[in-house]
């Protein structure tokens, strides 16, 4: 990790006080300008490719199909629909590991387990209403939601700090967006370490996941490094190692 000034000036990130997002409508899922301009244009497979790099979990039955779940919308959406099955994904191994729980005590089949799946498709999905992206309450709450939301139909918050870059393969400067406020103030703490300064000048914003991919959509270049929860790392590690 290491500290640079980076030339980023944009207008969706905002302070954490402010970077809440409330859910999006049924009619527009993200804040995008148009779904089918961003997946059929030549840079989403780009972006598709780092958000990959992301491993969200879902409960999933014994041959790896995830659960469906029956979803009531507050008001018909544009098919005349109020009512439809989808699966669940969440951000956090944590809260796909409470739905395994509850899912074995409602609905027990065998060889059900969480299974991690690349975020990029699954966005897609999210964007079309065929996927519910959960994120973690405490992340919702660190991005400015009120405690008592539901974490439910919220958007997926994410965490940065504008002073400090990492390099990409190519040697060129990124911008680490965190989903866990923890793992974003420890990168701070790294960067601090190594490089000096004082911790008071690092300030860690927000903005959205639909937010960070619109920026991606308009800029030429790739701006970020999407950095998953660490709980969800060991996670994986921990299963690999055996």
């Amino acid at each position: 990790m290491r500290v640079t000034a980076l030339a980023f000036s944009f207008a969706l990130i905002a302070p954490l006080t402010q970077a809440f997002v409330p859910p999006p409508s049924t009619s527009s899922t993200t804040a995008l300008q148009s779904t089918n301009e961003l997946f059929d244009s030549p840079g989403w497979g780009a972006i598709r490719d780092e958000l990959d790099q992301v491993p969200i979990f879902a409960v999933a039955n014994a041959e790896g199909q995830p659960l469906k779940y029956s979803v009531q919308l507050a008001k018909k959406n544009d098919d005349g629909e109020d009512m439809f099955e989808v699966p669940l994904f969440y951000t956090h191994v944590e809260d796909a590991l409470k739905e395994l729980e509850i899912a074995k005590e409602n609905t027990p089949l065998p060889g059900m387990d969480i299974n991690p799946y690349p975020l990029g498709g699954l966005f897609e999905l999210w964007s079309k209403n065929e996927a519910v992206i959960v994120p973690n309450k405490m992340s919702i709450i660190s991005a400015g939601a009120p405690p008592t939301a539901n974490p439910m139909g919220q958007v997926v918050p994410l965490f940065a700090c504008m002073e400090i870059a990492q390099e990409d393969k190519d040697g060129n400067a990124v911008l680490p967006l965190f989903f866990e406020l923890e793992d974003a103030n420890a990168a701070v703490a790294e960067a601090v370490s190594l490089d000096g300064g004082k911790k008071e000048d690092f300030e860690v914003v927000g903005l959205s996941l639909p937010q960070a991919v619109q920026l991606l959509s308009q800029s030429k270049e790739n701006a970020f490094q999407f950095i998953p929860p660490s709980s969800s790392i060991k996670h994986i590690r921990d299963y690999l190692s055996g």
